[in-house]
């Protein structure tokens, strides 16, 4: 008995041991390259390219809309009712 008793102690004793070892793991990793991530942009349409007649604006209409001369009392009246707005808008 007392030498089942010694037998279980030493065994008892030695576990903790095997386990350090089995435990033990070395790793090494080499990392090789860059390491940043490449900028790029993907710009999907989501409507289909229309024909050629699309590609072509006149800009006639717009030059037009910019140079047309403008009614002194519509023009006070215009920035009387922006004054008004941004007014009431404000806290």
């Amino acid at each position: 008995m007392r030498r089942l008793t010694v037998a279980l102690i030493a065994v008892l004793l030695q576990t903790p041991l095997l386990a350090e070892e089995e435990a033990r793991v070395q790793l090494q990793s080499t990392v090789t390259g860059n390491q940043e991530q490449p900028k790029v942009l993907y710009i999907v349409p989501w409507q289909g390219p229309g024909g050629a007649d699309h590609l072509r604006q006149d800009l006639q209409p717009i030059v037009d809309d910019i140079l047309v001369s403008v009614d002194r009392d519509e023009f006070r009246r215009e920035l009387e009712y922006r004054a008004a707005t941004t007014e009431s808008a404000a806290p």
